[in-house]
């Protein structure tokens, strides 16, 4: 029956959890420093993937690229990532936008992580771009919401989640009706942003938002057509970070971004330079490059973060 066939399901989901968190009792991954709380953002090329891991909850926000019957990056980068960070299961996914390049991975990840719940950016849900993601929700008893302007704060354990952008009923592109959160963990904020550009970090700034943060995810990969100087001034973060590849064919981070982000101060990393970039939270950010082999790759300026 129908009622059998979900209750198997449930408890393979649960036997699948039990199973990787006693993996991961039996033979824990090496340490990597620093530790929670903290937030990860992941090497995973022309995309983005960042986790933020508290104390007692995780959370997935995009979840790189992936091609039918080609490069899966949930699959070959974000999970094992994730089961290096020592996450078992994550009480939150969210995918920021129907882009390729966010959430084409976060199939794989459903696959592999058993997950509680899906946000999508409001109005967003009849996509048909989202469509083998929500089925893959379906099939694995996750629940979804839309979530965006005026939704309220949800918490999981110590993440405390706001939900700042995009309105019900907007009319925008996929780019400026991404899914933009603000995270308060451990004393501090973290912003993400999706691929938000000018237009809407100006409506942001219009409405009053509050959206100081010491960790930004620089928006749209750090695109000439994002992340203004009124933005930055606002978000005022003690860190940055560009998720895109070096060298990239679409040229992001822009040098006028870089340059913006140098004349107020905010250092840059980047994940095409500096690897996998890990933000510790316990004493205010600290923050470093996580590669297998820490290089400098041409035309990608200097390591150790800062606008080169």
């Amino acid at each position: 029956t129908l009622e059998w066939n979900r209750r198997q399901r449930q408890m393979c989901i649960r036997d699948r959890a039990a199973a990787a968190a006693l993996l991961l009792a039996q033979f824990p991954p090496p340490a990597i420093v620093p530790p929670p709380p903290r937030v990860v953002a992941l090497d995973v090329g022309q995309g983005g993937a960042v986790v933020v891991q508290g104390r007692g909850a995780s959370i997935l926000f995009d979840g790189g690229t992936a091609f039918p019957g080609g490069v899966d990056l949930g699959r070959t980068a974000v999970a094992p990532a994730l089961a290096a960070l020592g996450i078992a299961r994550l009480d939150l996914v969210i995918a920021s936008h129907a882009d390729l390049d966010h959430r084409g991975g976060l199939r794989a990840v459903l696959e592999r992580i058993p997950t509680d719940r899906l946000w999508l950016p409001a109005g967003s849900g009849g996509d048909p771009a989202f469509a083998a993601l929500l089925a893959e929700a379906e099939k694995r008893e996750v629940a979804v919401s839309e979530k965006g302007r005026g939704d309220r704060s949800e918490r999981f354990a110590d993440l405390e989640i706001t939900p700042l952008w995009p309105p019900r009923s907007s009319g925008l592109s996929r780019n400026e009706a991404s899914l933009v959160v603000r995270i308060d963990l451990a004393g501090s904020r973290v912003l993400l942003t999706g691929d938000i550009e000018s237009a809407t970090e100006a409506a942001l700034l219009s409405s009053g938002t509050d959206l100081r943060a010491e960790v930004l995810e620089l928006p749209h990969h750090g695109s000439r057509t994002s992340a203004t100087a009124a933005f930055l001034r606002a978000v005022a973060p003690d860190v940055a970070i560009a998720s895109a590849p070096c060298p990239g064919r679409f040229g992001m981070p822009d040098r006028a971004v870089l340059d913006r982000a140098a004349a107020l101060g905010i250092p840059v990393w980047w994940t095409g330079r500096d690897g996998a970039v890990l933000v510790g939270l316990s004493d205010g950010p600290v923050v470093r490059g996580w590669a297998p082999l820490l290089r400098a790759r041409p035309g990608c300026g200097s390591r150790a973060g800062g606008a080169q």
